[in-house]
């Protein structure tokens, strides 16, 4: 399949999409269509053999002109909700969608038609589990003698 990023999706995406996504040719509008408006970016990603366009600019589902020229291409397109450009609302896009790629990859290469994917921003707060080994094992096998007052085995050099 030929993906083609639109001018909105960081470029820093292309070398993850394209690991988990190898059997596939991946571009950013950048490289191949710089400025063009899009209403053109479509019909025209569409001449150039291109089936799937990636976009962080789901505004363009309420802009008439821009869903015509979408459904007249019939290209399967791909939109990444994010609440505002803040950095935390951008990484919270890209990971949605580096988690979901595949996957909708996947779908759209058993479908004949036209689909269109929105996928949902990561909500809340990141997720992790955060260890000082010396208070918390991270796992059951961490080595004992890092929990707590451990007392080295020799004394200290002078």
């Amino acid at each position: 399949m030929r993906i083609l990023l639109d001018e909105n999706v960081p470029r820093q995406l292309v070398d993850p999409l394209s690991w988990l996504l190898p059997l596939h040719v991946i571009d950013q509008v950048n490289q191949r269509f710089k400025g063009i408006k899009d209403e053109q970016l479509y019909g025209k990603a569409k001449r150039k053999n291109y089936e799937l366009i990636i976009s962080v600019d789901s505004n363009q589902l309420y802009d008439e002109k821009i869903c015509k020229a979408i459904q007249r291409s019939g290209l399967h397109a791909v939109f990444v909700e994010t609440g505002n450009s803040s950095l935390k609302s951008l990484a919270a896009a890209a990971g949605a969608l580096i988690h979901s790629i595949r996957d909708i990859v996947v779908r759209l290469e058993k479908v004949d038609v036209q689909h269109v994917t929105i996928i949902p921003m990561l909500r809340g707060d990141p997720r992790y589990d955060f260890h000082d080994p010396r208070h918390s094992a991270p796992s059951p096998i961490w080595p004992r003698k890092q929990h707590g007052e451990h007392k080295p085995s020799r004394p200290p050099r002078k």
